[in-house]
């Protein structure tokens, strides 16, 4: 059977399964509901748009792959790849999610700057006012989903990225009700826009930590600038409950919504932010700032960076623990590295001879088995295998051998500590996974 091509029933299918469960997820948002399904229905739907929509969701809900399928879209795009458009460039973002789904981490890569490239040559990152609603709505909606995949690579290297914030001019997405026409009247933030808020955030978090890293000397500033980020994420918290009428740290309470996915994504945002934050206080920790300068940090100051810590990880543990009781179907692909981050940091926090919280190591062994349980419930693709395999080894030692996790986790860093921890790519980046290899230095004969 020719799976380059697809019936209008099995597009149909696709489409109202995209929107049931993938469209929830911010970095799928992209799409405007009724125009595809008018399309779909005058026959009109763009060829590269009705495959790759089927085959994205056919892998992601029942791990179905459609090779053929995405192979026809992206061949599509590029037989006109001098002519970039919206629908293309929302078909190659499809193509670009697939391949990352199906491991093909490398292609991925490479099409994610094409898809930057045809986005600055449609101008996406500027405003466009004499548009229509619909047509400026989405053209912020494919940009801003460019920087979510651009996370996946990047994770804080600028080198990685393709859409830097710095070059976006673009307002932030509206709200669901405004852009399916149920209602006019505007929020001042969308849970969509919280979403982008915090991701843009946590880049410069992790820039911050990357930056401090190859630091020689002494930086007397720090607090202050951590102080800033704090009130950073307080004003955020406050804009997010006003706006978009729930609690950060109860998102539990609406779970039953069709934009859990949504709600979970900020509050767990919310709490990893504070986490990789404070984290720079925590001696020993890879991610810490250099010794040089937390031997001139107040230990009154590194105290509450360990409480923080402790405080904010363990409501992403209570977040996790919460997930094993939903029949969701798909979760955002952050939550995976999240589950990662906060078992590394739990069990760091009860192990640390720095840290005097009294943890108990039982107790934290069950959060990260917990972790675990989530991991293998809602993430078995390629992206999230490394990732998987070393949480596992993290508990796995745990369990086996907990007198020793310390040195085992976290051993002596390399003489060019800084150097290394600033281009180190983290476990959950795909561009590491990729796996590049440059074959430019073989001798002439």
């Amino acid at each position: 059977m020719d799976r380059s091509t697809i019936s209008r029933e099995d597009c149909l299918h696709g489409i109202d399964d995209y929107f049931e469960h993938l469209y929830p997820l911010p970095s799928y948002a992209f799409l405007h509901e009724q125009s595809i399904r008018q399309q779909h229905r005058s026959n009109a739907l763009e060829p590269s748009l009705a495959l790759s929509i089927t085959a994205v969701a056919k892998v992601l809900l029942s791990d179905q792959q459609e090779s053929e399928m995405i192979a026809k879209a992206e061949s599509i795009i590029w037989e006109h790849i001098e002519k970039p458009s919206i629908v293309k460039l929302q078909s190659l973002l499809l193509v670009i999610h697939y391949r990352i789904q199906t491991g093909q981490f490398s292609r991925a890569y490479m099409l994610a700057g094409l898809a930057a490239r045809a986005a600055t040559a449609l101008r996406l990152n500027y405003e466009r006012p004499e548009l229509g609603l619909i047509a400026q709505e989405t053209r912020r909606r494919v940009l801003w989903a460019l920087t979510f995949i651009d996370g996946y690579f990047s994770v804080g290297l600028p080198e990685y990225e393709t859409i830097p914030h710095t070059i976006i001019y673009q307002q932030l997405p509206c709200s669901e009700d405004i852009f399916n026409g149920s209602s006019n009247q505007e929020t001042q933030l969308s849970l969509l826009g919280a979403c982008i808020r915090l991701s843009k955030v946590q880049k410069d978090i992790m820039r911050l930590t990357r930056q401090l890293a190859l630091s020689e000397q002494p930086l007397a500033q720090l607090n202050g600038l951590v102080q800033e980020i704090q009130k950073d994420l307080w004003r955020l918290q406050a804009e997010i409950e006003l706006s978009c009428g729930f609690l950060i740290c109860r998102p539990h309470e609406i779970e039953n919504s069709r934009w859990f996915p949504r709600h979970l994504q900020i509050s767990i945002s919310w709490h990893q932010a504070h986490c990789d934050l404070y984290r720079l206080f925590l001696p020993g920790y890879p991610e810490a700032a250099p010794r040089i300068i937390l031997d001139t940090i107040e230990i009154d100051v590194r105290e509450h960076a360990v409480r923080q810590c402790h405080e904010h990880v363990s409501q992403i543990n209570q977040l996790l623990a919460g997930l094993l009781d939903i029949s969701q179907l798909v979760l955002p692909h952050y939550v995976a590295i999240c589950a990662y981050q906060a078992t590394r940091l739990t069990l760091f926090l009860s192990c640390s001879p720095d840290v005097s919280l009294g943890l108990d190591m039982a107790d934290a062994v069950r959060c990260a088995h917990t972790a675990v349980a989530v991991a293998e419930m809602y993430f078995s693709s390629p992206s999230t295998k490394e990732l998987l395999v070393d949480l596992k080894r993290l508990v796995h030692t745990a369990d086996t051998d907990p007198v020793s996790i310390y040195s085992k986790f976290y051993p002596s860093p390399p003489l060019d500590q800084g150097v290394h921890r600033h281009n180190h790519l983290a476990i959950h980046s795909l561009v590491r996974q990729a796996n590049f290899v440059d074959d430019g230095y073989e001798e002439s004969g």
